[in-house]
Formats: C-alpha cells, sequence, structure tokens
C-alpha cells in the first residue's frame, strides 16, 4: 500500500469498484447539495417510532413508552412503588395489638399494586394492552397545546 497518496492502487484491492456507479440518477447540483446526493429510498414506509415523523412507535403494552422522558417515569412510579412500601408498613406498626383479618387483607392488596407498579418499573407490560395486540398508531391520541414534555416525538 502506498503512503504517497497514489490513487494506482488496484480498485479489486481497496474494493472501490463496488462503489463506482456510471449510472448516476440522483437530483441536479445546487447551492444545497453541490455532489448532487440522493438518499436511497425503499418502497417500504420506516417502521413507526423508528425515526422522528415515523408516528409512535407500539409499546406493546409497556409502561415506559407512555413517558417521554425515562426519568420522569422512574421518578413517578418509583414515589408510587414507596407510598405502596409506607402504607404497608404503617398498617403494620398501627396495629401493635396484632392484625386482623380486614387489615390482611388490606396488606395483600396493597403488596399486590405495589407488586405491579414494581413490574411496570422493570418493563413488564399491561396485559391488557398485550391482550388486544398491543398498541396501534391509529389508536394513539394527539397531545394538545404543546405537544408534552422535554422529550417530545
Amino acid at each position: 500500500m502506498s503512503l504517497s497518496g497514489s490513487t494506482a492502487e488496484d480498485n479489486a484491492k481497496t474494493n472501490d469498484i463496488g462503489l463506482m456507479n456510471n449510472n448516476i440518477q440522483g437530483p441536479e447540483p445546487t447551492r444545497e447539495n453541490p455532489g448532487g446526493v440522493f438518499p436511497q429510498v425503499g418502497s417500504q414506509p420506516a417502521e413507526p417510532g423508528s425515526m422522528p415523523g415515523s408516528g409512535a412507535p407500539d409499546h406493546h403494552g409497556d409502561v415506559r413508552g407512555v413517558f417521554g422522558n425515562p426519568q420522569m417515569f422512574s421518578d413517578t412510579f418509583g414515589h408510587l412503588s414507596s407510598a405502596f412500601t409506607d402504607a404497608i408498613n404503617k398498617i403494620k406498626d398501627e396495629s401493635g395489638s396484632g392484625l386482623g383479618s380486614v387489615a390482611k387483607t388490606l396488606i395483600d392488596k396493597l403488596e399486590n399494586m405495589r407488586g405491579e407498579v414494581d413490574g411496570w418499573r422493570q418493563g413488564k407490560g399491561l396485559e391488557e394492552v398485550e391482550e388486544a395486540g398491543g398498541e396501534r398508531n391509529e389508536s394513539v391520541e394527539r397531545a394538545e397545546g404543546d405537544g408534552g414534555g422535554l422529550y417530545a416525538d
């Protein structure tokens, strides 16, 4: 390989032969596009959510996709999970003489709710949405006003 900048390299050696194309079919060169470059376009549209402007992705019931800001999701559902834990602990603390059937049932329900919230935090989807086939683009209601938070589509 020559380091002198010579272009006398064999095309087969540098694989430039695959880049050579005499059938140029692009736009005429302009001031904004002096090389007349054009993107390779396929006949299929981009998958929803794969790039800006392609629509909302199908989150398959994953609650994390509802929030554009992942930190907002983490904070919100972290506080919710902690609130369930606080409620459970307060019920146990206030029942110094023992837990009756109402208290035990209430604790079980709160633990189930906390478990469901923690599942969402770990990426477990909503069963109702998953059973319906996921979230479809046509079922997404567009935001009104400023369009949402910091990381809005």
